[in-house]
């Protein structure tokens, strides 16, 4: 019912309620690689190299933006196969809406964004092995943890996040009328930094997408 419900607000208005997630603790026994696979951080070359591929969902020209921005890439790797990847960032994220991008405390936490597995790998838990070894890299860097946002009636990325670890640390409300945002944030965004701002020009990347691990 409340998919539905949001759904039938934005025939009507642009309304989404993003929920935000933080992950700090790493798992006192980390999801590990079957044999054949190995995490690693994709260069250039690599990124142009799978964005010739369709089932990658990445393109060149987002490839370019985001390396220009200073994101990484950290993938899991099937020999030579891309299986599942996600985007990091230390600065502010456009969000699925071109014109408003996210900030949060990029001083002391890291933003991963556009989680993305391959079908045919998926329901191997690659995601989040991916994302935990991400996190332990950067907690290595002294960052405090990973930040994300999932849309609130995606409850299938959210009952993932939740599984592999994630939790809660606020919502923000965002609504267009006429051309004007109303954005909210609750309270405890603020402990992280998180908010929502209005971009004309944009900022690269996308951020919140999140597909099935």
């Amino acid at each position: 019912m409340y998919d539905v419900g949001v759904r039938m607000l934005n025939k009507c208005v642009y309304y989404r309620v993003m929920q935000c997630l933080v992950f700090d603790d790493v798992p006192q026994l980390p999801p590990t690689l079957p044999e054949t696979f190995r995490f690693t951080k994709l260069e250039e070359r690599d990124l142009l190299c799978f964005a010739q591929s369709a089932d990658s969902e990445l393109t060149p020209e987002f490839v370019h933006h985001a390396l220009a921005k200073g994101d990484e890439c950290y993938a899991i790797l099937d020999g030579t196969n891309l299986a599942s990847y996600g985007w990091y960032s230390r600065q502010p994220t456009r969000t699925n809406c071109e014109d408003l991008s996210l900030h949060f405390d990029w001083v002391n936490y890291v933003y991963m964004y556009k989680a993305f597995t391959v079908e045919r790998y998926r329901g191997q838990r690659l995601h989040a092995i991916g994302v935990t070894q991400s996190l332990m890299r950067f907690r290595s860097l002294g960052y405090k943890g990973l930040l994300c946002y999932v849309e609130s009636n995606n409850f299938d990325s959210l009952k993932s996040s939740y599984r592999m670890g994630y939790r809660s640390c606020g919502r923000i409300h965002v609504m267009r009328v006429a051309g004007r945002y109303i954005i909210r944030p609750q309270s405890e965004c603020g402990y992280f930094g998180l908010a929502v701002a209005v971009d004309r020009k944009g900022a690269t990347g996308v951020a919140g997408k999140t597909a099935a691990a």
